[in-house]
């Protein structure tokens, strides 16, 4: 198996087992948190609303239906997804909805071909996970109409994510395990450092690539407790805590509950973050 694949595979599997179910555990929690930067896709989407779009890494389907319902009876919009886990808790979200005018598909993004060209791609931190990202990117550049467009909402660094590092921290004040993130290699981090995101579009045929900084505000939770059970749950808190006994978890977590009350405003709790909005043409 190429390296690739390879990488593709071991993705499926992470999206359709504990990580999948975290996001369905956690779907309103996340969307809530996540809402800024689907409100910037959509800004920029300035959608006329009889677009065929298509939805990268689609998740749950928050930003898809939120999309198809900007959309006029001539608009369609297609979410992709590697899990089978998120795309069941899509459909069901559509139901419930009663949106009709999107399709969720279960698929590897990286190899997907659509049997009608797109006018918009759009994506919510949902391209950071390809083996080959230039491959990917190249393919999905093909799956465009001419004069389409490329819209992504991709997180910037470590560093520069409140909500990301302070849960890091806390793990990191009681364990001798440290986050070091592999800019190379698929995560949360992977298209955070400008150059690498011209490179890697420029290779896959992109044109008139442009990258904008963003700082949204982001709610993490209605209580401090809310928060800090999010931050638990999550993959990377997980990982760094693996195997750690029972007594040490607690012990982070009443560390993380009694930071998270510096950050409790009147609505909820709130952290910064940084994110780029990137933009492209085939």
């Amino acid at each position: 198996m190429d390296p690739a694949a390879s990488v593709n595979a071991k993705q499926r599997e992470l999206w359709n087992t504990q990580t999948a179910d975290y996001w369905v555990r956690q779907k309103s929690a996340l969307d809530k948190l996540l809402q800024p930067l689907t409100d910037l896709l959509l800004e920029a989407a300035n959608l006329a609303g009889s677009e065929q779009v298509a939805d990268i890494g689609c998740g749950t389907g928050a930003t898809a239906l939120q999309i198809a319902s900007a959309l006029d009876d001539g608009g369609h919009v297609i979410g992709i997804d590697i899990s089978r886990k998120l795309i069941h808790s899509a459909v069901r979200a559509a139901e419930e909805a009663g949106i009709n005018n999107v399709a969720f598909i279960e698929a590897d993004a990286a190899r997907f071909e659509f049997d009608k060209a797109q006018d918009l791609l759009v994506s919510r931190c949902g391209v950071m996970f390809f083996g080959d990202l230039v491959k990917a990117f190249s393919r999905l550049r093909k799956g465009l109409q001419p004069g389409g467009r490329l819209l992504l909402a991709v997180w910037c660094s470590p560093e520069a994510n409140e909500w990301y590092q302070f849960p890091m921290q806390c793990v990191e004040a009681f364990s001798e395990t440290r986050d070091s993130p592999d800019y190379d290699a698929p995560g949360a981090f992977t298209l955070a450092k400008e150059a690498r995101v011209r490179d890697l579009l420029d290779t896959a045929g992109f044109k008139d690539i442009k990258l904008a900084s963003h700082h949204p505000t982001l709610f993490v939770g209605s209580t401090v407790d809310e928060a800090a059970e999010l931050f638990m749950a999550m993959n990377s808190i997980q990982t760094l805590l693996h195997g750690a006994e029972d007594a040490l978890q607690e012990r982070v977590l009443q560390h993380m509950q009694e930071g998270l009350k510096s950050y409790q405003q009147d609505a909820g709790v709130y952290m910064k973050s940084a994110c780029w909005l990137i933009s492209a043409k085939p």
